[in-house]
C-alpha cells in the first residue's frame, strides 16, 4: 500500500458506531468513520469510512477512502482507494478509482472504476468505458 493511502486509512477515527449501536438516518462528517455497528440511512464523508467485520449497513456510501470487512446493501461511491476485505458482503454499485478486493469477499452489482467524481457524488463517469453510475435518491 503506498505511503499516502496507508496514512489516511490507519489515521484515528473521528467518528465510531460502536457495535451495538443503531442508527436510523445519515451520518455526515469530515473525518474518518468507523462502523461497528448498523447503520440505515447514508454515510458521508470526505476522508475514510472503515466497515468492520459483523457491522451492517443498509446505505449508500461517499466517502474518500474505504475498508469495508462487513456487510453493506447501497452504493460506494469512493473517490480513492476501496478495499474489500475477506469477509466484506457487498449488495449493490461500486464507483472508485483504485478498488482491491481480497479472496472471499463477496460483491453483487456494477463496479466503475478509474472514473472522476463529479460535483457532490452524484455523477462517476469512466473516460475508458464511457459508463455511467447514478446514486439512487
Amino acid at each position: 500500500m503506498d505511503k499516502i493511502l496507508d496514512e489516511n486509512l490507519n489515521g484515528p477515527a473521528e467518528t465510531v458506531v460502536g457495535p451495538s449501536v443503531k442508527i436510523q438516518g445519515d451520518l455526515n462528517s469530515e473525518g474518518n468513520i468507523k462502523i461497528e455497528g448498523q447503520v440505515s440511512g447514508k454515510v458521508k464523508t470526505s476522508q475514510s469510512v472503515f466497515v468492520i467485520p459483523g457491522a451492517k449497513i443498509t446505505a449508500d456510501i461517499l466517502a474518500g477512502n474505504a475498508v469495508i470487512g462487513g456487510e453493506i446493501s447501497g452504493n460506494l461511491k469512493i473517490s480513492g482507494h476501496l478495499i474489500l476485505q475477506s469477509t466484506a458482503k457487498i449488495l449493490g454499485d461500486i464507483a472508485c478509482t483504485v478498488l482491491r478486493v481480497e479472496d472471499g469477499a463477496q460483491f453483487s452489482g456494477k463496479c466503475a472504476m478509474g472514473g472522476n467524481v463529479i460535483g457532490n457524488g452524484k455523477k462517476i463517469a469512466s473516460e475508458k468505458s464511457g459508463s455511467e453510475l447514478e446514486p439512487e435518491e
